[in-house]
């Protein structure tokens, strides 16, 4: 495994759950959150392992530090799709900056889908039939409203700062793994 990859992993995983606990103590807007921009961006350029480890570790640090030390499973299930979902954007494709930021909008919609059903389904606020379910996606609103505006606030952000930071870090391994196909290609 690539250590440079592994040292931006580390760095993303501290600066995302730094960046909650200062959105939330600091900004207090519920649901304004970095954590969906920074796993779909990180899904996307690191991929592989690091799509689903990244969103886990951020989420759960934080909510340690939050006193949430009880499973989230659709929370936490959620943030783990949605760094799956980054990996479907490779970094080098067309549009990158346009589809991550779709990603992201599309990436909310489920989040705010699949938590509210999980809140819906387990919190006995409401009842268990089809306008219940309805009660709590409507309920939920104000929440939508916000994660859909911090997503299009920093996916932007996160995408041009990685295309950025990878183009400088992993130039060199690039050109080396380029080269050495190349060599391989014509042996």
């Amino acid at each position: 495994m690539n250590k440079k990859k592994i040292l931006i992993a580390i760095f993303i995983i501290i600066f995302g759950v730094a960046f909650r606990i200062f959105l939330n103590e600091q900004v207090g807007i519920p649901n304004f959150e970095a954590v969906t921009a920074l796993s779909l961006v990180s899904g996307s350029f690191l991929g592989g392992v690091f799509a689903p480890i990244i969103p886990l570790s951020m989420i759960f640090l934080s909510d340690v530090y939050f006193g949430n030390t009880s499973v989230y499973l659709f929370t936490w299930s959620a943030f783990i799709l949605i760094g799956i979902f980054g990996t479907l954007v490779k970094r080098s494709s067309k549009h990158h900056f346009f589809k991550i930021t779709g990603l992201g909008i599309l990436s909310v919609l489920f989040f705010y889908f699949w938590t509210n059903f999980g809140w819906w389904l387990t919190s006995g606020m409401y009842q268990m039939t089809l306008p219940g379910l309805i009660k709590c996606y409507i309920a939920a609103l104000p929440f939508l409203r916000n994660q859909l505006f911090s997503v299009l606030i920093f996916a932007p952000v996160f995408v041009t700062f990685f295309s950025l930071v990878f183009n400088k870090l992993l130039a060199k391994d690039n050109k080396k793994y380029e080269d050495f196909a190349l060599l391989s290609k014509n042996s």
